[in-house]
């Protein structure tokens, strides 16, 4: 969702976080541009980035394949309220250019160019 919206702030947050959690760099930067060697990570990343792109209108296969790897409508609500809270910190972020103060992400277009 911070890839999506352009949130250098959330992205740099995420990325400290998710090394915290024992991400490598490489999955970090691929969890970001959409992909997952992991079924499951991939349908939630594939899904959140979607209902972000399309105001809310996800597609059928999106949602099929996020069913198709045992979430149920628990676990849809539990994403878009994840989404709704990302999208508002992304927009106070990128309207106010609050400083970042974590180590900042590297670009994405950057490492994959």
């Amino acid at each position: 969702m911070s890839q999506v919206n352009g949130c250098r702030y959330c992205q740099s947050a995420h990325t400290a976080l998710g090394k915290m959690n024992g991400f490598t760099d490489g999955e970090i930067l691929d969890l970001r541009a959409g992909r997952s060697g992991d079924a499951r990570l991939q349908a939630i990343v594939t899904l959140a980035a979607e209902i972000t792109r399309t105001q809310g209108k996800p597609s059928t296969g999106s949602l099929e394949a996020f069913w198709a790897q045992g979430f149920g409508e628990a676990a849809l609500v539990d994403l878009v309220s994840l989404i709704a809270d990302k999208i508002m910190s992304n927009y106070l972020h990128n309207i106010t250019g609050i400083a970042i103060d974590f180590p900042v992400a590297p670009e994405l277009e950057a490492v994959t160019a």
